[in-house]
């Protein structure tokens, strides 16, 4: 028996150099090869081929990203930027996606539709005129994104209404198939897309905390972008660097593990609050081992986006035995509460998106060795029941089970 086919429709935005293909800077194609690697019992590999349909546009420059796995085949789609540039264009982007999305789901078993995604209801309406299941991978929501950038007067309305019409979009490209609510119930048979791999696991549990008391290195790494809240953090080491005893030969510093638009501008921000010699811009580092290396090294990592859906970072982050202080945006409020997992819970939650409480959140575990420690292990256990090829296999199982279904037979799962 072969294995099953499975076409994927993502949104994020890719570029072509060289022959091969790059996110821009997505991961979730790291996560979509691992499905080729989960087998049978017997070895027989359980998904057979991965198309992936995304926006692909010519690079520049060489992209600093690694390609997508030569196994994979990309289907490019129509560039756009951003949701504005996508309305703009909308007639000419859906003339031009249909034929080639039609092309990629014909050949397929099953479509998983990674949502939210300008192209969402187009490939669903798609997959259900060529009667093939699809499955709705719902990994946020645009209108928590766009409510945690804090936008004010009349574009800020405007960015409501778009966001709440794209999750409108989600909801009916969802319906008819079985959907995965990324990060949902984590603690239970829930699906996250996981770059952890088992040799990446660090076991910390006699290791000193912190590193060298009693100063305090914060982490942060991800896209360096306005809605981050990066400010806050920023402002955060300025109150935690002034509330030092004076004289103090060792202090709070941060590592900004990241790239993009808002780094300039971010860079500005040190300077003005007097940090700039506190907080290092460590740049994007595509290779996992230097990029776990760069948290394994602080003693805390620092999540302070007031939306995301279960950013992979923070699991990256326990996966290495850093303690995680985080906002409790989306997923992440599901493992912030004490039983969520077997281990109570696994991050320290900020009390509010501000610079006030995530200076009291980051001084409370500076203040408490054995919580901070507990919260390593309590961590270092969630990413262990998590890792890639557990979730690779547990997606591929709903793959297979959507797969054998008929068109209208699936049903709401939250993953």
């Amino acid at each position: 028996m072969s294995g099953i086919r499975v076409a994927i429709l993502d949104d994020a935005p890719y570029v072509s150099w060289n022959g091969q293909v790059h996110a821009v800077n997505a991961t979730f194609h790291r996560f979509a090869a691992a499905l080729l690697d989960v087998r049978e019992a017997s070895g027989e590999a359980i998904v057979e081929r991965v198309v992936l349909a995304a926006p692909v546009r010519p690079a520049l420059v060489a992209p600093e990203t690694l390609p997508v796995d030569r196994r994979i085949r990309v289907v490019p789609t129509e560039p756009f930027d951003g949701i504005a540039g996508y309305l703009r264009r909308a007639p000419a982007m859906v003339a031009g996606n249909a034929p080639r999305l039609r092309r990629a789901f014909r050949d397929c078993d099953v479509v998983l539709l990674r949502l939210p995604a300008s192209n969402g209801l187009l490939g669903a309406v798609l997959a259900a005129t060529l009667g093939r299941p699809r499955i709705a991978f719902v990994v946020g929501s645009v209108r928590d994104v766009v409510a945690g950038q804090g936008r004010n007067g009349l574009p800020g309305v405007a960015a409501r209404l778009v966001g709440a019409g794209y999750d409108a979009m989600t909801r009916l490209a969802a319906t008819g198939g079985e959907t995965i609510v990324v990060g949902a119930d984590p603690a239970g048979d829930g699906i996250l897309s996981s770059l952890v791999l088992p040799a990446e696991l660090r076991d910390r549990r006699g290791a000193p905390w912190p590193h060298r008391a009693p100063s305090l290195r914060l982490v942060y790494a991800g896209r360096l972008a306005e809605g981050k809240g990066l400010d806050d953090l920023l402002a955060a080491v300025e109150m935690l660097a002034v509330s030092e005893a004076p004289g103090a030969s060792a202090g709070v510093t941060l590592d900004l593990v990241g790239d993009g638009p808002a780094r300039a501008t971010l860079e500005s921000r040190a300077a003005a609050l007097g940090i700039a010699d506190r907080v290092r811009f460590a740049g994007y580092l595509a290779e996992r081992e230097p990029y776990l290396r760069a948290i394994a090294a602080a003693d805390a990592f620092v999540s302070p986006s007031p939306a995301e859906g279960f950013p992979k970072a923070v699991l990256d982050a326990m996966a290495v035995g850093v303690p995680v202080v985080a906002v409790p945006a989306g997923r992440l409020a599901d493992i912030a509460a004490a039983r969520a997992t077997p281990d109570g819970a696994a991050i320290l939650p900020v009390r509010a998106s501000d610079p006030a409480a995530i200076a009291a959140a980051i001084r409370s575990l500076a203040g408490d060795p054995p919580e901070a420690r507990r919260l390593r292990a309590a961590g270092a256990a969630f990413a262990a029941a998590h890792t890639m090829p557990a979730e690779a296999a547990r997606l591929a199982e709903v793959l297979r089970r959507q797969a054998s279904r008929g068109v209208g037979e699936g049903r709401v799962r939250r993953r």
